[in-house]
């Protein structure tokens, strides 16, 4: 063991004791292929020259100093004897391809683990997605038992309960779900076909891209529809069958390989998300987590953008979010706070319009099946109830997404009217908001409780706090905590998705029943328009004669309500009128003057003046109320009532008269 380690240093001045080249390449064993361990080079040679450029000076370095090596560290890989003898040191010092499947297996179910707990199916699923990893199959188990905290594990796997029971309960038929587990297994099979496929030489020469990635053999690039897709698999695998007929028994792995492609493109999941799905193969490394990965935080994203990074050579988070994650948006129930502002930071970095184009495709805009153009009103009127179904859907949506930022502007006139009860409670008359006067308010309230003046404005403060502010403060506050839920209740993309894939099979089907039997089909469409509009016509006629029964009543209403108005009115009026007329009288009945009989019996004569004739007398002490008119003859006279109905009058000389008043 001392001597491969010498002999290593000695020939190429690594030290196989603090350096793991196994775990440094992400070599499985010894039996690696020279094809794949040339791509193994050159994967880690890229990412070191994307780490050239990193802000941290350390990362910088260190791939400096590797890539500095990079010659010797190959040409050790690259002897089958050297290979074989390092990969047993490792493992005798117990560093070896053990430690790389755990540190793999670790960041794994730590990005899955930031999102849910790890069941039985995820570690299922990790196992027949990474084969590889089978063989270290028990150091992981335990690993997740010990570190992850799994329970009731065992050599197969880890026993779901009655967690994975009850989600099954829960699961709703009507939310279409992300990518199927079958999906994602068949392009790690299509992988692993090309790659056998590539590991035979004489493949190359009428598959020329075979050696390439999956998604550059198949120029998923230039594929812009699942359609071209296909037409180019049926064509290779037809030269790959011909091929194969004709005794070229190598060219199995490329025939199984389209074949595993054609049943793949007849999923519904495939079909119907085909932008996504370009990105799944052309990202193989992070195509497992699109399964695993159920709900997004801003830790997930962190940690899922480094391996993004990492293995591809993403510029950093925000292009990872950009050219990956938000086309996956519409795969996650995302709700995190700081995931939008993730993407509100990318939005801003990489351009309103770029990201308002991949919001489109989020949101399935682009993601229908074609019709001809003649074909789309008849197809739209047939499937009108779908449509009008998903608008109210849509409504609702509307209204629940943005319930939460009405609440803060609806309390302003919720304090308003708040308020203005309170005041009319107190007896507060509050004519106009221009015409509140808080001195009065507090003087009345605080007489009405009988409270000292010196706690006047306490009283009054405390007072609106508690019946006005606190009331509407409590009120927003609930309001928003229960818009949010409710936003959380529902997998409100997932509907979307559902909504789709519904109407897509439903142009898919009038498609292919236009071009068997057209005239039949269109009779059927015209039948279903001619019901439909029946229907509506129907439901239209209904609503309008219960609008028009509702706004009689409601004109009705409001007639009595103006007619009982108008009648407060005038005997509000009335009543003011009637006491402005008797506070009149009361004045001028307090302006007239009094006057007293001075004289044992005074004659009271019908003008002023002696010259005219006595209409009556009056005894000593009587008290009459004089009209206010007088004249100065050879004495002052004034004019007096002589009755209680002040219908009669006369007059009396100031001689006999005493003014009293």
């Amino acid at each position: 063991m001392a001597d491969i380690r010498e002999q290593i240093k000695r020939k190429y001045g690594i030290d196989i004791e603090t350096l793991n080249l196994f775990s440094l390449y992400k070599i499985s064993g010894p039996g690696v292929t020279d094809q794949e361990l040339e791509q193994a080079f050159a994967k880690k040679r890229k990412s070191w020259n994307q780490f050239l450029n990193s802000p941290r000076e350390d990362k910088a370095a260190q791939a400096r100093k590797h890539l500095e090596a990079a010659d010797r560290y190959e040409a050790v890989l690259r002897d089958p004897a050297l290979r074989k003898a390092l990969y047993a040191y490792y493992q005798k010092s117990g560093d070896g391809t053990g430690d790389a499947s755990l540190d793999f297996a670790r960041e794994f179910f730590g990005i899955v683990g930031k999102t849910r707990r790890i069941r039985r199916q995820e570690i299922d699923f990790f196992f027949e997605y990474f084969p590889e990893q089978r063989k270290s199959r028990q150091p992981i188990l335990e690993m997740l038992k010990t570190e992850f905290k799994v329970s009731k594990l065992d050599a197969r796997g880890a026993d779901g309960g009655e967690d994975e029971r009850d989600e099954k309960k829960k699961k709703s038929a009507l939310v279409a779900d992300q990518f199927d587990r079958s999906t994602l297994l068949g392009i790690r099979k299509c992988q692993a076909y090309l790659t056998k496929a590539a590991s035979i030489g004489t493949t190359a020469v009428h598959f020329p891209g075979v050696s390439e990635s999956l998604y550059r053999f198949l120029d998923l690039e230039n594929c812009k529809d699942i359609e071209s897709l296909r037409t180019l698999v049926k064509a290779g695998r037809e030269k790959a069958s011909g091929l194969r007929l004709d005794g070229g028994q190598e060219y199995t792995p490329v025939l199984d390989l389209y074949n595993k492609l054609d049943e793949l493109l007849d999923q519904n999941d495939v079909f119907y998300n085909f932008k996504e799905f370009k990105l799944l193969v052309k990202f193989p490394n992070l195509t497992p987590y699109m399964y695993e990965i159920v709900e997004a935080r801003e830790r997930t994203i962190a940690d899922l953008a480094s391996v993004a990074q990492r293995e591809y050579g993403f510029r950093d988070q925000y292009d990872f979010l950009l050219s990956y994650f938000l086309p996956m948006y519409s795969k996650f129930g995302i709700y995190d706070n700081g995931i939008r502002k993730m993407m509100k930071d990318a939005e801003r970095k990489q351009g309103r319009q770029k990201f308002l184009d991949k919001v489109d495709r989020i949101l399935g805009r682009e993601k229908t099946e074609p019709l001809p153009p003649c074909f789309m009103p008849l197809f739209f009127l047939a499937y009108l109830p779908v449509y009008l179904t998903f608008g109210v859907f849509e409504l609702v949506k509307l209204v629940v997404w943005n319930l939460r930022y009405i609440a803060i502007p609806a309390a302003v006139p919720a304090v308003l009217w708040l308020a203005r009860a309170t005041f009319r409670f107190v007896g507060y008359e509050l004519p106009s908001w221009s015409r509140f006067s808080l001195r009065e308010f507090t003087a009345l309230l605080c007489a009405g409780m009988g409270m000292p003046a010196a706690l006047e404005m306490a009283v009054t403060l405390f007072f609106i706090a508690a019946v006005i502010v606190l009331p509407v403060i409590l009120g927003v506050c609930c309001l928003w905590d229960s818009a949010t839920k409710l936003r959380k209740e529902f997998d409100w993309k997932g509907i979307e998705r559902t909504f789709w894939m519904i109407l897509n099979q439903f142009k898919r089907q009038f498609k292919n029943r236009l071009e068997r039997r057209r005239i039949f089909t269109l009779t059927r469409m015209f039948l279903a328009v001619l019901i439909n509009a029946v229907l509506f016509t129907g439901v239209f006629l209904y609503a309008r004669d219960l609008s028009d029964g509702l706004s009689w009543k409601l004109r009705q209403i409001l007639w009595e309500m103006k007619q009982d108005s108008e009648r407060k009115t005038a005997a509000k009026e009335t009543s003011a009128t009637f006491a402005e007329t008797k506070a009149e009288t009361e004045n001028t009945e307090a302006a007239l003057p009094l006057f007293e009989i001075t004289a044992s019996a005074a004659n009271i004569r019908s003008g002023p003046g002696t010259g005219h004739e006595v209409v009556a007398q009056a005894p000593q002490g009587r008290q009459l109320t004089g009209t206010g008119n007088w004249q100065q003859m050879d004495s002052v006279w004034y004019e007096l009532y002589l009755d209680d109905s002040r219908t009669a009058t006369g007059w009396a000389s100031e001689k006999v008269l005493k003014q009293i008043q």
